[in-house]
């Protein structure tokens, strides 16, 4: 495979887990924190500011600037129907998107253009609720295994454990293994981690196909970096 071709089947794994999300569920709700700029909704200006600089970019990537992100499919779904939850799209999910006012996103690229990192703002206009991390934590016992469908057809995947450090209001963190044989990612890993703070929530994906170096340390950096960043503004 070439290296393009690897890049686009990594990412394509990460765009089938990118909604969503694993047993490490912590935060405060220290309340003398309720009025920081970064617990609000944010304008443009302000999201794009608290993303990560390019001196913050975490070990072994760099700022990928030259791939355009292919947007999720609409239509994915997972089987067993509960695990939408694991991977944050259930219905808290879909309702939490209508007050949705504005996001920014930063992309990496791997050692040797293998491996994708990506870290992503959202602001709403009300705070992200903490059922959003209820319902995924409650799913978990359900999706050992499951199967995400979408335009590319069936895939399998398994979770594996993954700890993850507290930041935020809520955090949340999941790591997926392909599992679908004769898959070109076949043995390739998908981390996510959440992160929620106020009207505001941090999304970190990382996905390294079977020819890729997998960071998890990476993950958990970006994610208290950029939670770090809305907590300074």
């Amino acid at each position: 495979m070439t290296r393009t071709a690897a890049r686009a089947a990594v990412g394509t794994a990460a765009l089938a887990l990118v909604a969503g999300c694993i047993p490490s569920i912590g935060g405060s709700d220290d309340p003398s924190t309720s009025q920081q700029v970064g617990r609000t909704q944010l304008g443009e200006e302000q999201l794009r500011s608290a993303l990560p600089t390019d001196e913050q970019t975490p070990e072994g990537f760099t700022v990928d600037t030259a791939t355009e992100s292919e947007p999720p499919d609409p239509e994915s779904t997972t089987y067993p129907a509960v695990c939408e939850d694991v991977r944050l799209s259930g219905k808290v999910a879909d309702e939490l998107k209508e007050h949705s006012t504005g996001s920014a996103k930063k992309d990496y690229v791997g050692p040797g253009g293998l491996g994708v990192l990506s870290v992503e703002i959202t602001t709403y206009d009300e705070e992200v609720p903490s059922t959003l991390f209820d319902k995924a934590g409650e799913a978990l016992g359900q999706c050992d295994t499951f199967q995400i469908i979408d335009k590319y057809g069936p895939s399998d995947w398994k979770l594996s454990p993954v700890s993850l450090a507290p930041v935020g209001d809520r955090t949340y963190g999941v790591r997926v293994e392909n599992t679908t044989e004769g898959d070109t990612f076949q043995g390739g890993v998908v981390q996510v981690a959440t992160a929620s703070l106020g009207h505001n929530r941090v999304h970190v994906v990382h996905s390294a196909g079977p020819a890729s170096k997998y960071h998890s340390a990476a993950v958990e950096t970006l994610l208290k970096t950029t939670v770090d960043n809305l907590e300074s503004l």
